[in-house]
């Protein structure tokens, strides 16, 4: 089924599949990437909902993983430091 996106980068949902769904007009939505596909789905209740909505281990399976992947994330990034505040800066 194609989709067009408009010039506001909006998509319609076709009607059989909303109905399949059971969406109702103004249900909130969350969008994702997968593996270079836009997955839609309910917006959960509940941050913690939310969370368990992403695929498991893709920031790490344990703590360390995931502050490295953090750590390295934020290496990538040199963000500007407020004028005439250097005593923040490395």
């Amino acid at each position: 089924m194609d989709l067009t996106v408009s010039s506001k980068r909006q998509i319609t949902i076709p009607a059989a599949i909303a109905h399949e769904l059971g969406l109702k007009p103004g249900e909130k939505l969350v969008a994702h990437l997968e593996d270079g596909a836009i997955i839609l789905q309910r917006r959960p209740k509940s941050l913690i909902e939310y969370l368990d909505s992403f695929p498991k281990g893709i920031y790490g399976r344990t703590k360390e993983e995931i502050d490295a992947y953090i750590a390295e994330g934020r290496a990538d990034r040199e963000l500007p430091w407020p004028e005439g505040d250097e005593s923040t800066a490395k």
